[in-house]
């Protein structure tokens, strides 16, 4: 019965695609665990025990039920008393399209290297993919809300996928996931109040997105095109679809890698493609069209200024390129002064990739901190 109720709710949302009332959109309850199988052993991470491939529940970015798929690692030895305490990771940009999921394609190098050392610590891992990567919905890139709901929902459903998790957890991001792990702490407690939340990581944040595109010069024709872009405005079209039409934004190429991104294409091929190209190559923006994209832009993916569930950590480098370091001091300041408990910790010539590394000690303290019963 619940398998055909999965069926039914997959149909409604994916297939028809209609906006239902809200008594239906509510009808199926968010972080309910719909399929949980081992995960294949080439996708497990060091430090393992056990892992599973799973999909759940949830709710996407206009607020109608959806399948979200993850992967949760168990790390190896006893189980505490409590259980495994949990880290919910949010990866990084990936790309858009369904083969990008990390639970199906596997994930960097750099990530590896980081989860590894949490599992080594004794955390389990709960790895979302996201709305929309891994299933037949898009993805709504840099939507906060989407991506917060996903990495709590994954945790609520995590009691029935092992008996061993814990229920005391973090939030934990980096890049897009620090995007998202901000929106965690700043809607878990009105979304999921019942879950014993302890705080929220971030390590290269990025935030306060107006001056950042001024700095990575996007609306500058002649400057070097930025993948993430492209990837925001496909973001755009999946929450807004009625304002924001890619074709308007885009020169025929842009088109082109757009259809490709959405098709196939990842991250580092996308990046590739952009490889030599300008701007004014990929984009087709006016004044009028930055002036939408950006107040969107400034709606679905500025951190939250408001208050916070637990303690955040904001971790970043001093050499970090992709996103804007003095951003972060601006954000924490900002947070600090709405009342949160707010560490900032700058590392000297680490990048967007060696912040996590460079920071996991802290990130580790803080974590053993918080985490205790």
């Amino acid at each position: 019965m619940n398998k055909l109720k999965s069926v039914l709710l997959a149909f409604c949302v994916v297939v028809t695609g209609l906006l239902l009332p809200t008594n239906a959109a509510m009808a199926d309850t968010p972080g309910r665990l719909v399929s949980s199988e081992p995960l294949p052993a080439n996708l497990w991470l060091p430090n393992t025990g056990k892992a599973y491939r799973v999909s759940y529940t949830s709710y996407d970015v206009r607020g109608l039920p959806t399948l979200v798929t993850g992967a949760v690692f168990l790390p190896k030895g006893l189980t505490p008393y409590k259980g495994f305490p949990v880290v919910a990771w949010a990866h990084g940009t990936v790309g858009i399209a369904d083969n990008c999921a990390p639970s199906t394609n596997g994930r960097s190098q750099r990530d590896i290297d980081y989860l590894k050392a949490w599992l080594a610590a004794g955390y389990a891992v709960a790895a979302t993919d996201y709305e929309g990567l891994g299933t037949p919905t898009q993805h709504p890139y840099e939507n906060g809300r989407s991506e917060a709901r996903s990495v709590i929902d994954l945790v609520r459903a995590l009691p029935a996928v092992d008996w061993r998790l814990g229920k005391r957890w973090l939030a934990v991001g980096q890049s897009q996931g620090a995007q998202a792990t901000m929106f965690t702490g700043s809607l878990v407690k009105s979304y999921a109040p019942e879950l014993d939340f302890r705080g929220t990581i971030a390590t290269g944040m990025p935030s306060q997105w107006r001056t950042l595109a001024e700095v990575a010069h996007v609306y500058d024709p002649a400057a070097p095109p930025i993948p993430e872009v492209l990837l925001i405005i496909s973001g755009l079209a999946v929450a807004h679809p009625t304002q924001v039409h890619p074709a308007d934004l885009l020169t025929p190429l842009g088109q082109d890698l757009y259809t490709k991104s959405r098709e196939g294409y990842c991250y580092d091929d996308l990046a590739a493609q952009f490889a030599g190209k300008t701007n004014g190559d990929i984009f087709a923006i006016d004044t009028t069209e930055r002036a939408l994209v950006q107040n969107l832009v400034d709606q679905d993916a500025e951190i939250p200024v408001k208050e916070y569930a637990g303690p955040v950590f904001i971790a970043q480098g001093t050499a970090d390129t992709v996103v804007y370091p003095p951003a972060s001091q601006t954000t924490a300041d900002n947070l600090k002064a709405a009342g949160n408990d707010v560490t900032l910790k700058f590392y000297p010539g680490a990048d967007h990739d060696t912040t996590l590394q460079a920071a996991l000690p802290d990130l580790l303290a803080f974590a053993s901190a918080h985490m205790a019963a």
